[in-house]
């Protein structure tokens, strides 16, 4: 029914059409930005968000050649992102702010998807019914907050590296950069780890077991070589390892809350990934993405809500991390048929 009402609202929109109205989009969305971004950080609407912050701040003390971790942001919280997150942060410090990824990474994302979307219009109605239907980005964007990009590279570089490694005629320069640009993404936020199986399991059904090990190693040796030596530079003030303690205050309510929902979520990864099967279309390899993300997520929400004795959503901006992996796994069979005519080419994008 939404796909039908969605289409009844736009009438058949020519690719060069397209083009220009998500051109037009996105200049609207960066005039919002210029108007709500001050207003954001000055407080007139609301706190606003310290993410942008903690990354402007840390970058900054990174740059100068000191640790970075040891910093608050205004409103005195710890600085969450890993080291990746930093590095990929730094030009748009060096711009003015890190809230400016938001809008790039939203672009290149478009660009990334655009053979699985199979045409300019789908992206168009994607990205229009995304933010028709999920509020939450534009506030995202509005307001700084890191979410939003951390899991659109996430994605981005996971596509980059399956489509380099399963496809012939990359060169082994490309292969081995995506697979280190995965490795960086990783090093953002250590929930993102928890699909490598997914990712694994995708090269190994379309590229072999040898090129999986492979390059799924020097991924995990990436994030390990970037995240490493701050965490043992100073152990106890790695302030990304806090990020523990909010689930770790559910201990009266779920013991080990904290071991428990790890472990659970990955378990689900490994057992999704073992019976991922990517032959059937990429859908598969996107919806078993945002299971994985989600389940943290939700237990989280579940578990305060229960230790407030009433429904709170104080986790429920986390969800922007599995937000675009379901959105792209449902896209096809809710709103967008004209898709379907390019099946081979989304197939031969990941297998």
């Amino acid at each position: 029914m939404t796909r039908h009402i969605l289409l009844r609202g736009f009438p058949k929109i020519s690719e060069a059409k397209a083009i220009l109205l998500l051109a037009l989009t996105f200049f609207v969305i960066c005039s919002g930005f210029s108007i709500m971004y001050p207003l954001a950080n000055s407080g007139v609407f609301g706190p606003g968000s310290d993410c942008d912050d903690a990354l402007n701040i840390a970058v900054a003390e990174l740059m100068q050649g000191h640790y970075p971790y040891y910093v608050k942001t205004y409103f005195n919280n710890p600085i969450s992102p890993l080291p990746g997150a930093l590095l990929l942060a730094i030009p748009f410090v060096l711009l003015g702010t890190s809230a400016y990824q938001n809008i790039f990474w939203l672009f290149v994302f478009l660009l990334t998807i655009k053979p699985y979307l199979n045409s300019w219009r789908s992206c168009l109605f994607f990205l229009w019914a995304t933010l028709f239907l999920s509020p939450a980005v534009l506030f995202h964007v509005f307001v700084g907050n890191d979410y939003l990009s951390n899991s659109l590279y996430i994605l981005v570089f996971s596509l980059w590296m399956i489509c380099a490694v399963t496809e012939s005629g990359h060169k082994e320069s490309t292969k081995l950069i995506t697979a280190c640009l995965l490795g960086i993404g990783l090093s953002s936020r250590a929930n993102f780890v928890l699909i490598l199986p997914l990712i694994f399991s995708a090269l190994a059904q379309n590229a072999g077991w040898k090129p999986a090990v492979k390059y799924t190693c020097i991924s995990c040796a990436v994030f390990i070589l970037i995240t490493a030596p701050f965490y043992f530079y100073d152990p106890a003030g790695f302030s990304p390892l806090h990020t523990i303690n909010k689930i770790k205050r559910f201990r009266s309510l779920l013991p080990y809350s904290d071991i428990v929902i790890s472990l659970t979520t990955g378990l689900t990864a490994v057992a999704l990934g073992y019976y991922q099967s990517v032959a059937t279309g990429s859908a598969i390899f996107f919806r078993n993405c945002a299971i994985v993300l989600l389940i943290p997520v939700l237990a989280s929400l579940v578990l305060s809500s229960l230790a407030s004795g009433k429904v709170t959503l104080h986790f429920a901006g986390y969800g922007a991390f599995f937000l675009f992996f379901g959105v792209l796994a449902f896209w096809k069979e809710i709103f967008s048929p004209d898709v379907h005519h390019g099946i081979q080419t989304e197939q031969s994008q990941l297998s």
